[in-house]
């Protein structure tokens, strides 16, 4: 195999020249081109005549000359879509053999005893541009109208396609018949053209600023988001989108009604971690025990724990319950959960299938991001120039546009399997400054508030409401102003005991009347519907800070346009 070296360098080559024979005695007079390199040249030329420029891809030395393969080629757009749809034979004697990706062909050719080789891609030439996407929008767009017989029905779109024509009128056709065929099209097709829609209220609350429509062409029944084959493995938008695309995701989960569940598992965490700070709080009395000491007339024999008799009676041992909450108290010990530790576990929606399914849904869209718009996209597409083939995929049930409507659309059964593809992370802090810390106070509520109180301001209140406090005349104005709801609590505890009061049984109905608060208040949350979330998050005083999302090549230029 012969790589095309040793080139001279009398006419001060570049590194890309561009060489447009109009005849093969150009190729011959060429003093850059080695004579053994001409015939394979003027054979190529032959083929595809004033069509294909050549040039070069390598590194030109000091002495001009270039190393490694060097010799390449660009043929002319409308040239190639014929080589690649079979209307353009190879001519006699060459080998042809396409890259994986269909992008690049080699062609070789034996002349003697060596094999000469040369890489062809489709354009144009230094210097001279090719559509760009929304051209390409222009040029399909006409193309398609012309074939439903109302080539002026979007003037600006012809204007601009005939631009390009005649070179790419035989790949824009193509493309044309081929959404015709593949999207089962009968009206009339107009080229968007707005380069910003309305975003809603929910998008820019979170961040999100990109107001680049989805929708680029549409007709009566579709809104067309549009992209070129090719792409990335997999791409991220910027963080204010995703993080507004999440938002919406939740909105939608809300709505739909199976995500009641998290309301639940709320409850039972919030449940659970009040027991086990109730345990807390006996803490210091247990680890004493635990070490050996004696606490309140109570000490650890063995492995069990007694009650010291009182004058000459025995030591009596603790009831199966008590040395119960003992050991529970010795694992607690060993595994020690926090309350926002599981909230943050409930919350971890990313991996859920209904999530995943909604933020893909509202990704392709737009369907929140531009309140159901003209913006909006029904049907994602992909065009290959090269080979005038077009791909879909239904947004939308059936891709049609008319399924842009209500609090949950329906969704296509491809988009809602290509979910599964994607992968989302999300973090979660306090509304205050603690990461992850769910019962911190809401010290200034603003904004748009779907609870009356949170999850803190309840305990809090409850402390304040107390009949035993109140009766006892606890002082606790310098607590309630410095102290954390937990501390507060931990504190009147402690009050508590120092008074001679039962403070186990205190605290115990205590936390019984709390629940049956923060149930009234949850209860009333999964009443708010697709604004669900919003409230939960509100009463726990949290809020999602980061949010990204990678997506396959496939669907990254929609997701991210």
């Amino acid at each position: 195999m012969k790589s095309f070296k040793s080139l001279m360098s009398e006419q001060k080559l570049t590194e890309a020249f561009n060489f447009r024979p109009k005849d093969d005695k150009e190729i011959k007079a060429n003093p850059a081109i080695p004579k053994d390199w001409q015939p394979f040249l003027i054979d190529i030329f032959k083929m595809f005549g004033e069509t294909v420029v050549f040039q070069t891809t390598g590194k030109l030395n000091k002495k001009g000359e270039i190393s490694g393969s060097a010799l390449a080629g660009k043929v002319r757009p409308d040239e190639w879509f014929k080589i690649k749809t079979g209307k353009r034979k190879i001519g006699s004697g060459f080998k042809m053999e396409f890259n994986p990706k269909g992008t690049s062909m080699t062609l070789t050719k034996q002349y003697g005893e060596w094999d000469y080789s040369i890489n062809l891609v489709a354009g144009l030439g230094s210097g001279v541009k090719g559509p760009s996407g929304a051209q390409w929008e222009s040029l399909i767009t006409h193309q398609y109208n012309i074939l439903n017989n109302e080539p002026d029905i979007d003037k600006n779109a012809a204007k601009i396609a005939n631009e390009f024509y005649p070179v790419y009128h035989e790949p824009a056709l193509a493309l044309a018949k081929a959404f015709k065929k593949e999207l089962s099209m009968t009206t009339t097709m107009t080229q968007f053209g707005a380069s910003t829609g309305k975003l809603s209220a929910l998008w820019k609350k979170h961040g999100g600023t990109n107001a680049t429509p989805k929708t680029d062409m549409y007709t009566s029944n579709y809104n067309i988001s549009l992209k070129k084959a090719g792409g990335s493995q997999y791409a991220s938008g910027t963080a204010g989108e995703t993080l507004s695309t999440f938002h919406a995701a939740l909105e939608y989960m809300g709505a739909d009604g199976k995500s009641k569940a998290k309301i639940k598992s709320i409850m039972k965490s919030i449940k659970d971690n009040f027991e086990k700070i109730q345990l807390d709080m006996a803490k210091g009395e247990l680890a004493d025990l635990d070490a050996g000491k004696a606490v309140g007339g109570n000490i650890k024999k063995g492995s069990k724990i007694y009650r010291k008799g009182k004058g000459n009676k025995p030591d009596q041992a603790w009831s199966t319950k008590d040395q119960d909450e003992f050991k529970k108290f010795k694992d607690t010990e060993q595994f020690h959960k926090t309350l926002n530790d599981r909230i943050k576990k409930d919350l971890s929606v990313e991996k859920e299938p209904e999530f995943r399914k909604w933020f893909l849904f509202e990704a392709m869209s737009g369907f929140k991001k531009f309140g159901g718009s003209r913006s909006t996209s029904s049907i994602c597409v992909t065009f290959n120039p090269d080979d005038g083939t077009v791909s879909k995929i239904n947004v939308t049930g059936n891709g049609g546009s008319k399924g842009l409507s209500g609090d949950t659309p329906t969704l296509s059964k491809e988009l809602i399997k290509k979910s599964g593809e994607i992968k989302l992370y999300s973090a979660f802090k306090s509304s205050g400054t603690r990461p992850y810390s769910v019962l911190r106070a809401h010290k200034e509520q603003t904004g748009d508030m779907l609870v009356d109180c949170t999850l803190d301001s309840l305990i809090r209140d409850q402390i304040m409401l107390d009949e035993d406090v109140k009766s006892l005349g606890l002082n606790l104005t310098e607590e309630v102003i410095e102290l954390d709801e937990i501390a507060l609590l931990k504190s009147v505890y402690s009050k508590m005991k120092n008074i001679g009061k039962d403070a186990k049984k205190w605290v115990s109905g205590f936390f019984k009347k709390l629940m049956a608060q923060v149930n009234k208040v949850l209860s009333s949350i999964e009443k708010l519907g697709k604004r669900m979330f919003e409230g939960l998050f509100q009463f726990l005083g949290i809020e999602i800070t980061d949010a990204s999302a990678n997506v396959p090549s496939e669907l990254a230029d929609f997701v991210n346009k």
